[in-house]
């Protein structure tokens, strides 16, 4: 079986200048999760009809291994989009999945439950099927297509909502948007296509009707959730899409052994990993290839990118990770800032108001308060106390600096770098430190405090 996906339509109604598939949820476009979904279930060779800003869908799918074609008139409607590929498909005697690249939210195994009847409508009753469309019962079906059947049971037609008759229009059963068609009866039936009198297009659904004309079999198959069959047509389905998606993502990791509180306010992109016994917290954002470690804790209001938490770490609240790892039983935050491949090592405490960029704490180092570290290595056991800041860089380059083990840095203490201290140098609080500290040393460093009697500028009241 083959796939094609159709995203060539303008999209009007959702009244942006971008296209309206590349339009993202959850970090990823919309036609991304199409194409998840196919592969997903073990479908391949997938083409991609394309018109309006096809530059664009290129550029997002350039690494995805997929075929193009265009419809040269956006507007020529969905049949004239298939018909856009039909070298893709016309040598095939096969059935071929044509799905609308706005539809993020069918289930892969919805698709497999799909293939599986195809197969068994072929070994029971030797036929194949024409048409399967994908359909659901909608208790309002105002505004989608109607599936049309016959006393057995079989699909005669989709009508449209505004050519259908009010008998039509009581039927709950609606068309999904998705099909897979069996290639030679599809070939023959596209030759009977007429334009839409009123729109001039070519309508996919209309392909149903005339393969019921020429005596094939047409079926539909229930979606296992309603939300399957909802497209993005405007900013407020988009929302709605993106809740269904990180619900879906939310509930795979909860009956996997995650403990979310609050999964209404928690955001998970889909390549985030999060492992057994882990506790997620309200409000908490996970992005990219975040992975949260067994029995790792992510607490209120934290952000995580690229972010790896490993085995019994805690991330407290308000705390900003990205592109970096927070080692086992290490604990950072609140409101701590960590980015540009830093690493808090194993047991380390990285506390409020403490900024890593680029540094590499090894075991249990504490940095609770107030502080910039940045291009650094510090050794195990090392104490950086409160407002230390390391001066990196000097308007043109950026310089490391080594803390070893052991290490004691005084609150306020200033460090020029590049610096190297040595192996359990003790820096006395306030000291501003431009040459390298040998081991063991202890390095003090005060301009002279003068005192100037009856100087004050305070006035008495």
């Amino acid at each position: 079986m083959k796939a094609i996906i159709l995203a060539a339509g303008l999209g009007t109604r959702f009244k942006s200048d971008k296209h309206k598939v590349l339009h993202e949820m959850l970090g990823k476009p919309i036609i991304w999760y199409v194409l998840d979904y196919i592969k997903q279930a073990n479908i391949v060779d997938i083409g991609v009809v394309v018109s309006h800003q096809k530059e664009a869908v290129l550029e997002t799918l350039k690494g995805e291994n997929v075929s193009f074609f265009e419809q040269a008139n956006p507007k020529g409607g969905t049949a004239d989009a298939l018909l856009s590929a039909k070298a893709f498909f016309e040598d095939m005697d096969d059935y071929i999945l044509v799905a609308n690249g706005d539809a993020p939210l069918v289930k892969p195994d919805t698709l497999k439950g799909m293939q599986r009847f195809l197969h068994m409508v072929e070994e029971y009753e030797k036929i194949k099927v024409g048409a399967l469309v994908l359909s659901s019962f909608l208790p309002d079906p105002t505004g989608y297509g109607r599936i049309v059947k016959d006393g057995k049971g079989d699909v005669i037609k989709i009508v449209e909502e505004k050519e259908a008759t009010y008998e039509e229009k009581q039927i709950n059963e609606v068309n999904g948007g998705l099909y897979m068609f069996y290639v030679p009866y599809l070939k023959e039936a596209v030759k009977h296509l007429r334009p839409s009198e009123k729109t001039n297009e070519l309508y996919i659904t209309d392909i149903v009707e005339i393969m019921t004309s020429l005596g094939y079999t047409c079926r539909s198959f229930m979606a296992s959730e309603i939300t399957e069959i909802f497209g993005v047509n405007d900013r407020w389905e988009l929302s709605f899409a993106e809740s269904v998606v990180k619900m879906r993502i939310l509930e795979k990791l909860a009956r996997a052994g995650v403990t979310i509180h609050s999964p209404e306010s928690v955001y998970i992109e889909p390549d985030v990993k999060v492992e057994l016994d882990a506790e997620i917290f309200p409000n908490v954002v996970l992005k990219g290839n975040t992975v949260i470690h067994k029995k790792a804790k992510v607490m209120n209001g934290s952000y995580l990118e690229n972010a790896t938490i490993k085995e019994k770490a805690t991330v407290l609240p308000m705390s900003y990770i990205k592109n970096s790892t927070v080692e086992e039983e290490a604990t950072v935050g609140p409101m701590c800032h960590i980015r540009d491949n830093s690493v808090v090592g194993k047991g380390s405490h990285v506390g409020s108001f403490v900024e890593l960029k680029n540094a590499k704490l090894q075991e249990n180092v504490m940095a609770k308060h107030l502080s910039y570290l940045g291009d650094v290595s510090i050794g195990k056991k090392a104490n950086i106390g409160a407002g230390t800041v390391i001066a990196n860089f000097d308007g043109k380059q950026k310089y490391q600096t080594y803390i070893g083990q052991h290490a004691f840095i005084g609150s306020n203490s200033l460090i020029i770098a590049p610096r190297n201290i040595g192996d359990y140098a003790f820096i006395a609080g306030g000291s501003v430190i431009t040459k390298d500290i040998p081991p063991k040393a202890l390095a003090v460093e005060r301009a002279d405090l003068k005192i100037l009697e009856d100087k004050s500028k305070v006035k008495d009241e």
